[in-house]
């Protein structure tokens, strides 16, 4: 089978890190080959990249995207592609939508998109996004209990997490009735009620998971999303790459799109 990149997104405290790791298991599980990993890396950036979100270390504002953009690309090129290349699906806590929701929404100078986007070139599209979506101050309650893997004091306030989550909403097209929505009564019966939403950006997948839920209904609606995700593609995989609303669609069981807002509409909030 051919490799693909699947990764996670969301505000601190979302869970999806262990979202992720248990997707990675769950995949190895059924004999796929899989490659886990994370931003920041553990490369030497990554790791000062930690010591500025740890406040220990001090840099000016404008360095940290270029530093997260330089983990990226090298991220990228030396362990993403080759691994995709090798036919391994990749699982990612976090990746390049990272950096356009919290550098446009989580810091106090907000840069632009098109100079992040420019940055980050060398980054790849991903083939499926989870966006985690949670209320920033059950997120942050969550942190304060211990529930979190990393210690990132960096984005740690509920304003900026409320920013971020509006940028995350914007980046990822989760706040627009565009035909990447679907009506609810069309949505596998499974899982359907518990997606906030399914959306496109640049012909990329998007899947908004409401992150609120237990943690194994949350991995239930994931591996479900993903496993017809991989049928999807190993039944398509002689023909041209499928389209983004092609594999919602699928995803959904119907083929209707929903052209214009409706009450109907999957809710993103």
């Amino acid at each position: 089978m051919k490799g693909c990149l699947i990764t996670f997104e969301g505000t601190e405290g979302s869970g999806k890190t262990v979202a992720s790791t248990r997707l990675q298991k769950w995949l190895e599980s059924r004999k796929y080959k899989v490659t886990w990993t994370r931003e920041p890396t553990n490369s030497r950036i990554g790791l000062l990249i930690e010591e500025i979100l740890e406040r220990k270390v001090k840099v000016a504002e404008e360095a940290i995207p270029l530093l997260f953009a330089a983990d990226r690309a090298d991220h990228t090129q030396r362990e993403i592609i080759p691994a995709i290349k090798k036919g391994h699906i990749v699982v990612c806590d976090r990746y390049i939508h990272s950096s356009l929701a919290y550098q446009r929404g989580g810091m106090k100078r907000n840069f632009g998109r098109e100079w992040l986007e420019e940055i980050n070139r060398y980054s790849i599209k991903p083939d499926l996004i989870f966006f985690l979506d949670i209320d920033p101050e059950e997120g942050l309650r969550r942190i304060g209990n211990g529930q979190r893997i990393q210690d990132d004091k960096f984005f740690e306030n509920l304003e900026m997490q409320k920013l971020i989550r509006d940028s995350y909403y914007d980046v990822l097209n989760l706040n627009r009735p565009l035909v990447s929505f679907f009506r609810k009564e069309n949505l596998l019966a499974s899982f359907g009620s518990k997606l906030k939403a399914l959306s496109t950006v640049d012909n990329v997948t998007i899947v908004s998971v409401d992150a609120s839920l237990p943690q194994d209904e949350v991995q239930s609606i994931i591996q479900e999303v993903v496993r017809k995700f991989l049928r999807l593609r190993e039944m398509h995989k002689k023909r041209k790459p499928l389209e983004s609303r092609e594999i919602l669609s699928i995803l959904s069981n119907t083929n209707f799109y929903v052209e214009h807002q409706t009450e109907e509409m999957i809710p993103h909030a």
